[in-house]
């Protein structure tokens, strides 16, 4: 087991254990080739409480071969170098981060060029070695689905890509179906990528509905990956799996939700709380009127809730009490304190 990575920061934001979780709004090629439309979609995820947006930049005729669908879907939208430069200023100005998975070493120069903070590799591009090596040799932040994946070909591609230079490395559990069912998300893997890896490990989402994302925050994912479009209604690459900016702000509100019921792991009142203790906890309190120099015995004692403003001592300090003498009249129904049994410290 290697020891895991605590934390990096992509733009300045720092990721990993002890910070929220980092959301990405997965545009992919949602934008359909329209530089215009991916804006509006970066102002709507950014709007929407996302902390970074993400692209799928790709060299079509370097990728798919002609005969597959890809090729003409990736091809029909494909944004090139000014429209990018343009579109990560647009994200930095809505305080967000931009970056994109390249799916071929044509993309992975052209991202380089155009500085983007950090790279995406998808599930399909896991085993895709080569292109691996290439994308950790520049030195920036790598983060990793690992749909359809092996447990050894995750351990490959990690080893591989710290090996030629990549320090800051996230792997994200994924389930390349779409969409996929609750009973194949296997959400408890995210330990094991992040524990056995050493890395910080997360969740990239194809589940109908917020629910797998806000679990996955709940078992400490570090990072949550959604498909986001502001067209869902749209035909054509991934709208329909895709949250519509009010689902999206829905879905990062619940996740900031579920980060404050998560708190810390010390286990103490909480603020609030302190000044309910004395009216809510049981306290020692007379069962009968006593004289002085009486032996009190377990009967003559009641295990009482009082009002917070009058004292007496703690239900958990009886045995100290029975046995002892009072030290002067009580009246029945009055807390018992220290200064009236004898020998009490």
């Amino acid at each position: 087991m290697t020891q895991r990575q605590a934390s990096f920061s992509i733009a300045g934001r720092a990721i990993g254990r002890g910070h929220p979780a980092y959301v990405i709004a997965e545009i992919g090629i949602n934008h359909e080739g329209s530089e215009e439309l991916c804006a509006q979609m970066i102002a709507a995820a950014a709007q929407a409480g996302a902390d970074a947006v993400k692209l799928q930049t790709v060299v079509a005729e370097e990728s798919y071969h002609p005969d597959t669908q890809s090729y003409g879907v990736f091809r029909d939208a494909a944004l090139d170098r000014d429209a990018l430069e343009r579109l990560i200023a647009h994200a930095a100005g809505h305080h967000i981060a931009l970056f994109s998975t390249p799916g071929d070493p044509a993309s992975l120069r052209l991202l380089s060029e155009v500085k983007v903070p950090a790279l995406k590799i998808s599930s399909g591009l896991l085993t895709n070695l080569p292109l691996v090596k290439q994308c950790a040799a520049t030195g920036l932040p790598i983060i990793l689905s690992t749909g359809m994946a092996h447990f050894e070909e995750v351990e490959k591609a990690v080893t591989l890509a710290r090996e030629t230079g990549a320090k800051d490395i996230a792997v994200l559990q994924c389930t390349s179906l779409y969409p996929a069912l609750a009973t194949e998300l296997n959400l408890r893997a995210m330990d094991t990528l992040g524990d056995r890896l050493g890395v910080v490990s997360g969740y990239s989402d194809h589940y109908d509905g917020d629910l797998a994302c806000i679990a996955a925050v709940a078992a400490g994912a570090g990072i949550i990956e959604k498909h986001f479009t502001t067209t869902p209604d749209a035909t054509g690459a991934d709208h329909a799996i895709s949250a519509g900016p009010e689902d999206f702000a829905r879905l990062v509100a619940s996740i900031r939700d579920v980060e404050a019921m998560l708190g810390t792991s010390q286990k103490a009142p909480t603020q609030r709380e302190l000044p309910l203790r004395d009216g809510r906890h049981r306290r020692l309190v007379a069962a009968r009127d006593f004289a002085a120099n009486e032996v009190i015995a377990a009967g003559d004692v009641y295990l009482m809730r009082l009002p917070a403003e009058r004292a007496a001592l703690p239900a958990g300090r009886l045995d100290d009490v029975v046995g002892r003498r009072t030290t002067r009249a009580i009246a029945r129904l009055n807390g018992l304190t220290r200064d009236m049994v004898e020998g009490l410290s």
